[in-house]
């Protein structure tokens, strides 16, 4: 199982690494529009009294670029906070950001916020991811720090989770153990998949 994960992993990402200037300013804009919509649909759908507390990773190397999405969802006036990694395996901390906010250097050297502002359980998670595939299952970067998040805020409330990749990501089947967490959505520059509960 870890021997098919890390060559897919390591195919997939290296076509990642091959994007162009202009791809990548492409998509990161069509996510960005399509992004402010699929919150708004989930945040009605759930019914909630407030605007949802929304978490977006800061893009690393070939990451789908997410800060204009990050700037459009400001805009509309949700609550945006960034992921903060503090160990490997252990879940995540969200602390609140906005665009124009000072980030720091955290151990592992992710720009992150800084620890004096507001920690927030997220409502909705977009989360980078290796490959993905249509049954709703991501392959991430082998630390198992999304699957362990989201199982920690699912244990406390409902809690959507969208991956954001590429299209060229998908895989026709990604392996999956036991405590992999599924996606409700994949957004990548040509298309938004959403899936239903149930496993296929």
């Amino acid at each position: 199982m870890s021997d098919l994960k890390a060559e897919l992993r390591r195919r997939s990402l290296a076509r990642r690494d091959l994007i162009t200037p202009h791809e990548a300013h492409e998509a990161a804009a069509s996510v960005a529009r399509r992004g402010v919509a699929l919150v708004a649909g989930f945040a009605r759908d759930a019914k909630l009294s407030a605007p949802p507390v929304v978490s977006v990773y800061w893009p690393i190397r070939s990451e789908l670029n997410t800060r204009p999405l990050i700037d459009a969802l400001a805009a509309e006036g949700y609550r945006v906070t960034l992921p903060v990694m503090h160990k490997v395996r252990q879940p995540l901390v969200f602390r609140a950001f906005a665009p124009g906010d000072d980030l720091v250097k955290g151990p592992f050297g992710l720009s992150e916020p800084s620890d004096d502002k507001s920690a927030y359980d997220p409502d909705i998670v977009f989360s980078p991811l290796a490959a993905f595939d249509r049954r709703g299952f991501r392959l991430g970067y082998g630390g198992g720090i999304y699957d362990a998040t989201l199982s920690t805020l699912r244990a406390k409330k409902p809690v959507v989770a969208v991956g954001v990749a590429y299209s060229w990501q998908e895989a026709d089947h990604v392996p999956i153990e036991p405590h992999d967490q599924r996606l409700d959505a994949v957004m990548t520059e040509q298309e938004t998949l959403r899936f239903a509960t149930a496993v296929a």
